[in-house]
């Protein structure tokens, strides 16, 4: 257990990001309805039971027929076919089609296997008895083959994938109604704060609204996971210690705001320790989100961010929301980093890892960002709007509008 949690080394958020995730390990996994599993990651890899379409069929409304008797069709030149059947959708045809013989089908209908070819009823003419066709057609021309969409035995989806709606409904045209996925997270959530007001009240002198629990509440609901308020603490160690200790019974991982830097009522990172969390980061060298402690209790992840929005929810897209992805078995949990280019300055110098809020912009195929005007650490409106995090790496000068960096979606 880490009891000199001070003395651990600071790293960047890549580096903090990548120790953490080495001491999580798979998640349990559980048998869920196909409509209930969107945003949860599959446990395991599905194949294709049966080739789609398990049938030649056509895609649109016309004619099906032999080619061979069309061969030699042309405007100067019309066949007048027989038509001795209709396919619609979902019925199928037993008729042996013999030479000048035709089936009027409907689009989605089974070929049937002594036609060989479809024609568009709109490149012909007809009656309810025959039908006039004046072009040649080849062998298998507008025929849906078996196998087209996807063929037997083929991979739909690969362990840790994350269930969208596209996936949902390829998993449904195998006959999947039921799910081999990872269990979601819980997740708790904890204020604490002298300062901390709940909303719904006159809000008293000196006071700030509790604003991070549903910053995260909303951020937890948008990636799909389970959350639970556990309720908000003063700045006193007793009691964090208990709500902390009693949210990592019941939850899989539990994240406190506030009460995480270095003042003398900052008692989280302590409150970790006091009920058995084992430290294994204590800050990290990014801006804004520097103040903050990571540990593992029993399988379980404690995450203690700052109490200013702004600084939490940076660390949280940079750190913690991966964390919390590898507990839902995503198999990609790291945050995939593009360039753009800036369209406006920002004046300070990063000592550290500076992480820019801002909105992307594509133009001309080129990716783009305006960053916030305000970046600082408790301000909330910043944050509105904005869809990714520029990095600007430490030791870099003040940015220049134009300059291309590295950065990632939240």
């Amino acid at each position: 257990m880490s009891q000199n949690y001070r003395e651990l080394p600071k790293k960047n958020f890549i580096e903090t990001r990548d120790l953490l995730l080495e001491h999580i390990g798979e998640p349990g996994f559980e048998n869920v309805p196909l409509e209930q599993c969107c945003g949860r990651a599959v446990a395991r890899s599905y194949f294709a039971p049966d080739a789609v379409p398990n049938f030649a069929r056509s895609p649109y409304d016309g004619f099906a027929l032999r080619s061979v008797d069309v061969e030699l069709a042309s405007p100067d030149n019309p066949v007048v076919l027989k038509i001795v059947d209709e396919i619609r959708p979902g019925r199928f045809s037993s008729k042996i089609l013999s030479k000048g013989e035709a089936v009027k089908i409907l689009t989605g209908a089974p070929v049937p296997q002594t036609a060989d070819c479809v024609i568009m009823h709109e490149k012909t003419s007809f009656t309810s008895t025959a039908v006039t066709v004046t072009e040649s057609m080849k062998p298998q021309q507008n025929v849906v083959q078996i196998g087209e969409a996807q063929s037997k035995g083929c991979l739909l989806l690969s362990k840790g994938t994350v269930i969208d709606p596209a996936a949902a409904g390829l998993l449904a045209s195998q006959g999947f109604s039921e799910i081999c996925t990872y269990r979601k997270p819980r997740i708790g959530i904890i204020s604490t704060g002298d300062e901390v007001q709940e909303i719904g009240r006159h809000l008293a002198f000196g006071k700030v609204y509790n604003a991070n629990r549903y910053l995260l509440a909303a951020e937890l609901q948008r990636l799909r996971f389970d959350y639970e308020y556990l309720g908000h603490c003063s700045d006193d160690l007793e009691q964090i210690a208990e709500l902390l200790g009693t949210g990592l019974q019941q939850c899989d991982a539990v994240i406190t705001t506030g009460g995480v830097s270095a003042g003398d009522y900052d008692y989280v990172p302590e409150a970790m320790v006091r009920c058995g969390v084992d430290v294994l980061a204590f800050g990290v060298k990014m801006k804004p989100g520097m103040a903050c402690c990571y540990g593992m209790k029993n399988g379980r992840l404690c995450i203690a961010l700052s109490g200013n929005p702004a600084s939490a929810m940076t660390n949280f897209y940079a750190v913690a929301a991966p964390l919390l992805k590898k507990m839902a078995g995503y198999a990609t949990v790291c945050q995939k980093m593009f360039k753009v280019k800036m369209l406006n300055d920002f004046s300070k110098t990063a000592r550290a890892d500076r992480l820019l809020r801002g909105t992307l912009v594509l133009e001309n195929g080129v990716c783009e960002m305006v960053a916030s005007r305000e970046q600082g650490n408790a301000v909330i409106s910043s944050m509105s709007g904005s869809d990714l995090l520029a990095v600007v790496p430490a030791g870099h000068g003040p940015v220049a509008s134009g300059e291309i960096l590295d950065a990632f979606l939240i």
